[in-house]
């Protein structure tokens, strides 16, 4: 919970305090509610963020192979292994480094795709 927190809070703290307060202001006048307020522009000012971050949180989960081995080595019966811990189990235990480079270049595959997803998505958001 620690590792990613500070991070993402400071990410969007940072998206916040950008946001032009003059269209609080405006939307006060016009009467706006407080959801509407965060609404139509909190929310679409955070999204771009949103989206970035989230990807980000993704990459590095996918890379977590070191924090799962050292703490349960794949725990009992595979139950705790994901993708880049078994890569790593399947290079270094195992020996079979194409088949661990394969899934490597797999997973290098999705996460591209992943990211090339949420980057569309993004310069969507921004263009609104």
């Amino acid at each position: 919970m620690w590792y990613g927190v500070p991070f993402f809070a400071i990410t969007l703290l940072a998206a916040l305090s950008a946001i032009p307060s003059e269209l609080y202001e405006a939307a006060e006048i016009d009467g706006a509610s407080a959801l509407q307020k965060f609404t139509k522009i909190t929310l679409p000012f955070l999204a771009p963020m949103i989206v970035i971050t989230v990807m980000l949180r993704t990459i590095w989960i996918a890379n977590f192979a070191d924090l799962i081995y050292v703490m349960t080595g794949g725990g009992p019966a595979n139950s705790t292994q994901i993708l880049s811990s078994y890569i790593f189990t399947t290079a270094f235990k195992r020996l079979d480094f194409g088949h661990a480079s394969a899934i490597a270049v797999a997973l290098l595959g999705l996460l591209m795709a992943y990211a090339a997803i949420l980057l569309a998505v993004r310069s969507r958001l921004v263009r609104r």
